[in-house]
C-alpha cells in the first residue's frame, strides 16, 4: 500500500464531513482545488481518476485524493454506492512511500518547557486501498451525525472523532503486515536495547542474538530510528537520566553517570547536552523551578 507522510504541527484541519448514497449512472465532477478529499466506500463502487491515474473504489477501500491534482469520477455507478468524505486542509509538503518503508521506530524528539513553538512530526495517511473498517464507520457515522447537528457543544466532539479517524487509520496501516523485515528487526532491536539498558554494549551481542552481522543490524536500526544501535542505547540512558535527575534530588550527577552506564562524568555530561541542550546541573534547576 501507497501512504503520505505528512510533517504536522498543527493538526491537518477537518474542513468538512458527508455521507452520500449515489445512484446508478451518477457520477463526481471535474474538481481541481487546495484540499485533500478522501473518499471511503462502505458498499458499492466508485469510479475516480487523479491525473490520469484510475481508482475502482470498492467496498471497504478509501482514497485519498490531493490538493492542487485534478480529480473526476471517469465512470459512472453502476449500483447503489454509499460513500462518507472529508474534506481535509493541510499547509506542509507531504511525501510518498511505501506502508513498509515507514520507520515506526523513529525516535522523535520530545518538546520541551524551552521550545518556542510545537516540533514538527510525521504522522502516515494511507493513499489507496483495501482496510479493515469496522471502526472507521462507527467513527464516519459519529463524525457526520456530529456535523449535522454543529454547534458550540458539539465542536470539540467532531474535532475529537476525527483525531480518533486519522488514529485510527494510521494503526489500520501498521497492522496490514506491510512492514518491512528490516522495520520488523529495527523494532526488536530496540526493545533489545531497551530491555538490556543496563548491560554493556556490544556489537557481537546483537549479532549472537538475531543471527545477522552487526553492519545491517545497524543499518536497519539506523534507517528505522535514525540512530545506531549505540546512539540509541545513549538516547535510552540520557532519557532514564533525565528522570533520575527529577525525582531524586539526593543523587550528585557522578552517581546518576553511573546509574546509567555512563561511569566516566565528563563524557556524560558531554551526551547530555548533545541529547537535550543543556547540562545536568541546568536541566535539574530547569525541571526542579529552581531557575
Amino acid at each position: 500500500m501507497e501512504c503520505l507522510e505528512w510533517s504536522v504541527s498543527p493538526l491537518p484541519q477537518l474542513v468538512t464531513v458527508g455521507h452520500a448514497v449515489w445512484r446508478p449512472g451518477m457520477r463526481h465532477f471535474s474538481r481541481q482545488f487546495g484540499l485533500y478529499d478522501v473518499l471511503f466506500v462502505k458498499t458499492g463502487c466508485l469510479y475516480m481518476a487523479e491525473e490520469g491515474t484510475e481508482y475502482v473504489i470498492g467496498a471497504g477501500q478509501m482514497l485519498m485524493l490531493e490538493p492542487g491534482r485534478m480529480h473526476v469520477g471517469y465512470r459512472e455507478c453502476e449500483e447503489d454506492t454509499e460513500l462518507f468524505w472529508l474534506h481535509i486542509q493541510h499547509e506542509s509538503a507531504q511525501n510518498r512511500l511505501p506502508a513498509s518503508d515507514i520507520p515506526w521506530s523513529l525516535v522523535l524528539r520530545k518538546g520541551t518547557d524551552l521550545d518556542p513553538a510545537p516540533p514538527s512530526r510525521p504522522i502516515y495517511m494511507p493513499k489507496y486501498g483495501a482496510l479493515e473498517m469496522e471502526e472507521v464507520w462507527a467513527i464516519l457515522s459519529e463524525m457526520d451525525r456530529l456535523h449535522n447537528r454543529l454547534n458550540v457543544d458539539t465542536v470539540l466532539q467532531l474535532q475529537l472523532h476525527y483525531v480518533r479517524l486519522l488514529a485510527k487509520l494510521q494503526e489500520l496501516i501498521r497492522s496490514s503486515g506491510s512492514e518491512s523485515r528490516s522495520g520488523k528487526l529495527a523494532a526488536a532491536v530496540a526493545a533489545f536495547l531497551r530491555r538490556y539498558e543496563d548491560v554493556p554494549y556490544e556489537a557481537s551481542q546483537l549479532a549472537r542474538e538475531f543471527h545477522y552481522n552487526p553492519d545491517y543490524i545497524t543499518r536497519c536500526l539506523k534507517r528505522h530510528t535514525g540512530m545506531s544501535p549505540l546512539e540509541y542505547l545513549r538516547h535510552i540512558r540520557i532519557g532514564k537520566a533525565c528522570r533520575l535527575l527529577e525525582q531524586r534530588a539526593e543523587l550528585t550527577v557522578k552517581q546518576i553517570a553511573e546509574a546509567v552506564c555512563m561511569p566516566d562524568p565528563n563524557y556524560f555530561c558531554r551526551m547530555f547536552r548533545k541529547e537535550t541542550g543543556m547540562s545536568p546541573a541546568a536541566y535539574r534547576k530547569k525541571r526542579l523551578g529552581y531557575s
